[in-house]
C-alpha cells in the first residue's frame, strides 16, 4: 500500500515553534496519507500536546474549497484522524491550515496561524503592492501583503553601486489575512534610489518584490530602465507616480509602438523587444509634462 506524507515545516524535530501557552503540532506522524493508493481520497492525522486546556482551529481545503472545519480542546497529548478526505485535485491541491486559540473555539488566537501544504512546500507570501516615495530627506516604503503563511521578515534593500544592499529587517506578522507594513529610510541621495524588499520564509526560503525608484533629494519625478542595455526585456521604474500615468515605447522614426497607462502601480514591464534603439515617454495625463529615456536592445 502506497503512503504519502507531508511533513510540516519545523524550525525543530519534535515540535512547532510556538509558544508554549499553545496547543503544539508534532512533527512525527502528522501529516495526510493516501491509504486506498488512488490519489484522491486522503487521511489527516494529528498528533498534539497542550498543557492546561488549550484549542486547535483546522480547516482543510482542496484547492481554495474548504472540505473539512473543526475546532477541539484537549488538556494532554492526543492524536486526531480525519478519514475520507476527497480531493480530486491530488496531494498537490491539499492543504491544512491550523490557528492555536487561546480559549474555547471563536477566541483569540494565541499564536499566528500555521499550515500543511499543498505538496509538502511552504507557500510564500502574496504581496500585493509595494511603494517608495520621497518626503524630503527621507523615503517612505510603504507594502502590503495579501496573505502570509510560514513568513519570517522582510529585509528592505537599496541599490548602492552594483548591488542591493540591506537598509531595515521588518518581522512579519504571519497573518493569513496579510498585513500593511511601513518603513521611512534615511535617504540624501541627490539621484533615483531603486529599493526592494526580501521575503524570508521560516524555513529560509527568499523570494523578492519588484524594485521599485524614487527620486532624488534634488530632482523631479523620474524613471529608470534595467537592464540597458536590454537582451529585449525591461523593466521601467518610475518614481512617486501621483496621476494618471502612460508609459509610451517610441522607436526611432518616432512611432508609438506601445502606450500603457497606469495608475497605482509604478513599474511596467517590456518584453520580447527586437534589437535597435527605442525611446521611453513616462507621460503625465494630468499636466501634460513628458520625461523621456533610450533605451538600447543589443539581443
Amino acid at each position: 500500500m502506497r503512503k504519502i506524507t507531508l511533513f510540516l515545516i519545523m524550525l525543530t524535530i519534535s515540535v512547532v515553534a510556538f509558544s508554549q501557552n499553545c496547543l503544539q503540532v508534532s512533527a512525527a506522524g502528522t501529516g495526510f496519507t493516501n491509504p486506498s493508493n488512488d490519489g484522491v481520497t486522503w487521511t489527516l492525522t494529528i498528533n498534539y500536546t497542550a498543557s492546561g486546556n488549550k484549542t486547535l482551529e483546522l480547516v482543510v481545503k482542496c484547492g481554495t474549497t474548504v472540505i473539512l472545519s473543526d475546532c477541539f480542546q484537549s488538556n494532554g497529548s492526543g492524536t486526531k484522524v480525519y478519514t475520507g478526505l476527497t480531493c480530486a485535485g491530488g496531494i498537490n491541491s491539499l492543504s491544512a491550515v491550523f490557528t492555536p486559540r487561546t480559549g474555547s473555539c471563536g477566541s483569540a488566537a494565541c499564536s499566528a496561524g500555521y499550515i500543511l501544504p499543498p505538496g509538502g512546500g511552504p507557500l510564500p507570501v502574496k504581496l500585493s503592492s509595494f511603494f517608495a516615495k520621497r518626503n524630503k530627506n527621507t523615503v517612505a516604503l510603504n507594502w502590503h501583503t495579501e496573505t502570509e503563511i510560514n513568513s519570517k521578515e522582510f529585509i528592505l534593500e537599496r541599490k548602492t553601486g552594483n548591488n542591493f544592499v540591506a537598509v531595515a529587517t521588518v518581522a512579519a506578522s504571519n497573518n493569513a489575512a496579510g498585513n500593511y507594513y511601513s518603513y521611512n529610510d534615511n535617504n540624501l541621495n541627490k539621484g533615483v534610489s531603486l529599493y526592494r524588499l526580501k521575503i524570508v520564509d521560516i524555513d529560509g526560503a527568499v523570494s523578492y518584490s519588484d524594485v521599485s525608484a524614487v527620486k532624488g533629494t534634488a530632482g523631479t519625478s523620474d524613471f529608470t530602465i534595467f537592464p540597458n542595455p536590454s537582451s529585449g526585456n525591461a523593466k521601467v521604474s518610475i518614481s512617486d507616480i501621483s496621476a494618471a500615468t502612460s508609459v509610451q515605447l517610441v522607436d526611432l522614426s518616432g512611432r508609438v509602438i506601445k502606450n500603457i497607462s497606469i495608475t497605482n502601480s509604478n513599474t511596467i514591464e517590456f518584453n520580447g523587444l527586437q534589437k535597435g534603439i527605442y525611446m521611453v515617454r513616462i507621460l503625465n495625463k494630468t499636466s501634460g509634462e513628458s520625461v523621456t529615456q533610450k533605451l538600447t536592445v543589443v539581443n
